[in-house]
């Protein structure tokens, strides 16, 4: 269930931990399955087969909901009224750590459900040039120290209120607590354009080539006052 909120009227921003209901979970990855519906990027990851949808966000959410830091922003008290969400992971944490985990979040059957040309895909061309990007940009041990995001999304008809701001501002002030740094991945100019007006700088880039479509993920970087890379 939600474990906070910003404030005791809607609209307003809730906070997720590993009591969260199936109900909840199911709700929070229809988000993230409309958010990206017609998202192109999202498409390539998925082999450009969308069915593989739902299970992939129920995985993200049950894995941060573990080691991350889950913010939905709702409008209403009911369940579907939650119409954005934002997976974080802070310093030290990340998704998929171990097989335990994996299994526990049913991160084995996305791979399983996965079909293995896709599959090989991801696990020996995307994860290893995505982390070529990073490592050449700002450094693995860079990364591990800051914010990072994982999944971001508003439902289409809720696009453009401020509510993804206001998401973000709330991780910005979690992050803060600590001075420490967020960073973004994007292969969305418009996403690029939203990133810079929230603060965020590119530092690294990379293309990215499937028989699925190609992308251009960029690398974008928020410090935190006083921070420096």
């Amino acid at each position: 269930m939600a474990s906070s909120s910003e404030a005791a009227t809607y609209p307003l921003i809730k906070t997720f931990d590993t009591s969260a209901t199936e109900a909840e979970i199911k709700q929070l990855a229809n988000v993230l399955v409309e958010a990206f519906r017609t998202d192109p990027y999202g498409l390539i990851l998925l082999g450009n087969d969308y069915t593989l949808a739902p299970g992939e966000f129920v995985a993200q959410v049950r894995a941060t909901l573990i080691n991350g830091a889950l913010h939905a922003f709702a409008v209403g008290p009911a369940l579907e009224d939650i119409v954005g969400v934002a997976l974080w992971f802070p310093p030290g944490k990340r998704a998929f750590a171990t097989e335990e985990e994996k299994v526990a979040t049913g991160w084995h059957k996305v791979e399983e459900a996965t079909p293995p040309a896709l599959r090989a895909w991801r696990n020996d061309y995307f994860g290893p040039t995505v982390a070529k990007m990073v490592t050449d940009s700002i450094g693995i041990e860079y990364i591990e120290a800051a914010w990072h995001l994982r999944l971001f999304g508003v439902i289409p008809e809720h696009q453009g209120k401020g509510y993804g701001r206001a998401l973000f501002d709330f991780a910005e002030r979690q992050a803060k607590q600590t001075n420490s740094n967020l960073v973004v991945q994007t292969p969305t100019d418009v996403d690029v354009e939203i990133y810079k007006r929230f603060g965020f700088r590119i530092c690294g880039e990379t293309y990215l080539k499937s028989e699925y479509g190609d992308a251009h993920m960029r690398l974008m970087l928020k410090e935190a006052e006083g921070a420096k890379e």
